[in-house]
């Protein structure tokens, strides 16, 4: 597992612990994060510790997921194979409410977990990806 990056594309984050306060602009300008925060896709997110790159190094909670850093130049999807990452906590989405996932991302089921929606279970919880 060299990089979660190509599984689980770029994810958004928040959680009652993360959660992040933006403005309507910040929500979709990239450049109106708040410091310590990147942007994904439109929506602001606390940059959590460094991870993946060479060394695939894990992000330390297990309730986090590494994905590419967009601050840097080094894309896995235009052959960056060894670009370092960012861990985040994934926004989750689905499960039992239907919770939707912000404008440009899309929920799809979360790995982390032992709920399968392909397999009985119905009201799995999910996380938003770009």
């Amino acid at each position: 597992m060299l990089f979660k990056t190509t599984l689980l594309s770029l994810l958004a984050t928040a959680s009652s612990a993360t959660t992040i306060p933006r403005d309507s602009s910040s929500y979709t300008d990239i450049n109106k994060c708040l410091p310590g925060q990147i942007s994904i896709k439109g929506t602001c997110f606390k940059a959590g510790a460094f991870c993946g790159g060479f060394a695939a190094i894990p992000c330390a909670d297990a309730k986090q997921i590494c994905v590419d850093d967009p601050r840097d130049d080094c894309d896995p999807k235009k052959g960056g194979a060894d670009c370092g990452g960012v861990c985040i906590e994934p926004l989750v989405c689905g499960g039992f409410l239907g919770t939707l996932c912000p404008k440009g991302l899309t929920c799809v089921d979360d790995p982390r977990d032992d709920c399968d929606p392909e397999n009985g279970g119905a009201d799995c919880g999910g996380i938003c990806v770009a």
